[in-house]
């Protein structure tokens, strides 16, 4: 009994120091699109404050393009590096990491996280393949167009519902405001991204979709299907006549800059871009409309893909545990809806009943709909080769709409270089993933586990 008193005070004494942790400095990467680097400096100051300032967080800047934060990532990782703690995650790239990410079960109590209130695709990224949670969401996304309300009625036009509709509505418009000689040349259409990374993955997915057809289907590849050629032959149309040529280059802000601008009529984005394009400083300011990715009127629906974005605790990590209440405190329900009023969209369902929310982001409704109805890009299906599918899919969309530039591109050429890409795709689905999960190293122990590890208990 003695013995046993003896090894308790031992473990009182040992809980007590490991409680009583030195403060740390928590490396976390956060990109610099919009608002995201003010909101998160001011979430996190807010956490230090709350842990009487004992700890740091140091952010590291992502680069813009999503396949740079990606390869970055893949370097980091691979080297089992412990310099970075949290990682922004695309939730698309869950899957392909989650070997290398921490299980955040091990500090989180069963029902700590209210997952019931996600939206049901928000809810499936989390976990790995066996039921472990592995990230924690910090907003979604759904692509949308806006458009130019002041413009549509001074044209006496009506908020098109297809492709076709905005098509024609574009063109018009187009003409009639290039007649003013500053804005010859210089006013467009139509604007998205066509950029040869992840965006026109994500842009070429909606086309296809709203068109009736897919990228993958029942784990078949079917890119080169009727609907995804009449898809892009639609694009090839569209940048020959109503969208400006560089938008094969284009990003997110990149399309915002022109739009915000006051020089194009219709522009796909993500939600974010509303706040910022709603500044009273900005040309455009009280005169943008919402609605969702249109549809053929041929065939397909309203789409728009579901993206959004994930706080994920690296498995190579020192100090896993404070930095999983640090993610915790970033995705919670106040923090989200803090976000809300600068236009990321909430994970939280119940966010979107709430009468502040909405009275901020009138649009949220509209966007509500998008995201039950979203088509998610083929990342459950590549696993572990999804960004080589996406490279492949975004290189070879951004080859034809260059091509279309130059020289006539036909509906035969068309579908024979997605068939090349298909045949590609229907590889990359068919390849097994040989490799055996790679085992970290330092890998986290509970502290229970650190405990009986210490001291030899069984």
């Amino acid at each position: 009994m003695k013995k046993l008193l003896s090894l308790l005070a031992v473990l009182s004494i040992f809980v007590t120091s490991f409680s009583d942790l030195n403060a740390w400095t928590i490396r976390m990467t956060c990109r610099s699109k919009g608002r995201e680097i003010e909101l998160c400096k001011k979430a996190i100051d807010e956490w230090v404050k709350k842990h009487g300032g004992k700890h740091k967080v140091e952010i590291v800047t992502l680069p813009h393009a999503s396949n740079e934060c990606f390869a970055l990532y893949q370097q980091w990782l691979s080297a089992e590096t412990f310099d970075i703690d949290i990682m922004q995650m695309d939730v698309a790239w869950i899957g392909v990491f989650s070997d290398y990410l921490y299980h955040l079960n091990e500090v989180f109590a069963p029902n700590e996280i209210d997952t019931d209130d996600y939206f049901d695709a928000v809810r499936r990224s989390m976990y790995t393949a066996e039921g472990d949670i592995v990230a924690l969401p910090w907003y979604t996304d759904c692509g949308l167009m806006y458009y130019r309300k002041d413009l549509l009625e001074k044209y006496g036009r009506a908020v098109p519902t297809t492709w076709e509709e905005l098509y024609e509505t574009a063109l018009y418009i187009q003409n009639e405001e290039r007649k003013q000689p500053e804005k010859k040349g210089k006013f467009h259409g139509f604007l998205y991204q066509a950029k040869a990374f992840e965006i026109l993955t994500c842009n070429f997915l909606e086309f296809v979709d709203s068109f009736g057809g897919a990228i993958v289907r029942d784990r078949t590849a079917v890119v080169d299907g009727d609907a995804a050629v009449n898809a892009t032959m639609f694009m090839v149309k569209c940048i020959n006549s109503i969208t400006n040529h560089n938008v094969l280059n284009y990003s997110e802000e990149d399309a915002r800059g022109v739009f915000q601008s006051g020089n194009a009529v219709f522009m796909r984005n993500w939600p974010y871009a509303w706040a910022l394009m709603n500044e009273p400083t900005t040309v455009v300011a009280g005169k943008i409309g919402v609605m969702p990715i249109p549809r053929s009127a041929n065939g397909g629906k309203n789409s728009g893909s579901l993206g959004g974005w994930f706080l994920v605790v690296s498995k190579y990590s020192k100090h896993p545990e404070i930095a999983a209440d640090l993610i915790k405190f970033l995705t919670d329900k106040v923090q989200q809806k803090y976000r809300a009023q600068y236009s990321y969209l909430p994970t939280f369902k119940s966010l979107y009943q709430d009468k502040e929310v909405i009275d901020s982001n009138p649009f949220f409704a509209e966007v509500f709909d998008s995201l039950n109805n979203a088509v998610t890009r083929p990342s459950i299906e590549f696993g572990k080769n999804y960004s080589r599918a996406s490279s492949e899919i975004y290189n070879a969309v951004n080859t034809i709409l260059t091509q279309s530039t130059e020289s006539e591109m036909t509906k035969t050429e068309a579908r024979r270089l997605l068939n090349k890409l298909n045949k590609k795709l229907a590889r990359l689905l068919n390849k097994a993933d040989k490799k055996a999960p790679k085992k970290a190293k330092g890998e986290s122990m509970s502290l229970w586990d650190k405990i009986k590890s210490i001291f030899g208990i069984k």
